[in-house]
């Protein structure tokens, strides 16, 4: 995102250290939160691809450069648009909500196809043009064209992100409305760089995850001991 490899690369080994840290506190005290508790591990890799594309970039490795961006933009179109809802779908209690989010993991996957697959296959309507540095950040110019105009895209992909907030979840809940927060100010913000610098944000929010773990345990502890 923002800056160089050099932040790309250590918001990764963040990240890594602290999905470790989710990840064994969800294995021993609560296995419900095992999911959400992993996905800070799974931005670091999306953080290390753009550190990739850094690199190519500087350096004019026109290949790695593309290859790079190909994944880092499979993780911004197409995977999480499929986890998102899945952690909200392992934590949901609520029938109903379950079966929404359901729906919404096929929206998402069918959507996701759309967005990324033009890209995977460098062809055709929104594959890559090249990846440019913009200010500070990582620009990833798509050609124009497809079935649904920029515009639209963005609102599908902005509406699927507000309906993970109606998760029962509260802990989830929370971190996603901070996720949701820092997407709207960084697209009045950094507009341009929009898919980069939310991205960015994104990951290092999930931080926040081990908090509201340990705070949730804590709050449980006290509970059962009343």
């Amino acid at each position: 995102m923002c800056f160089s490899a050099t932040a790309s690369f250590g918001s990764a080994a963040l990240l890594i250290v602290g999905g470790a840290l989710c990840t064994t506190h969800a294995i021993k005290n609560d296995k419900t939160y095992l999911l959400l508790a992993v996905t800070p591990l799974l931005f670091a890799l999306q953080q290390a691809s753009e550190g990739m594309v850094w690199i190519g970039h500087n350096e004019n490795l026109i290949s790695l450069t593309t290859k790079a961006s190909i994944l880092y933009l499979f993780f911004a179109f197409f995977f999480w648009l499929i986890w998102i809802p899945l952690v909200a779908y392992m934590l949901e209690t609520k029938k109903w909500k379950r079966n929404f989010y359901i729906i919404l993991i096929i929206i998402g996957f069918i959507f996701g196809l759309y967005l990324w697959v033009p890209i995977l296959l460098e062809t055709g309507p929104r594959h890559i043009i090249k990846t440019s540095v913009c200010g500070h950040s990582l620009c990833y110019e798509l050609s124009e064209g497809g079935l649904l105009p920029v515009t639209v895209r963005e609102s599908i992909y902005a509406l699927l992100g507000v309906l993970f907030l109606l998760s029962s979840n509260h802990l989830f809940r929370k971190f996603w409305a901070l996720v949701m927060l820092l997407g709207v100010i960084t697209y009045f913000t950094q507009r341009e760089t929009w898919v980069s610098t939310w991205c960015f944000f994104a990951a290092i929010s999930t931080l926040w995850i081990y908090f509201l773990l340990i705070n949730e345990f804590k709050a449980k502890m006290k509970k059962q001991a009343s």
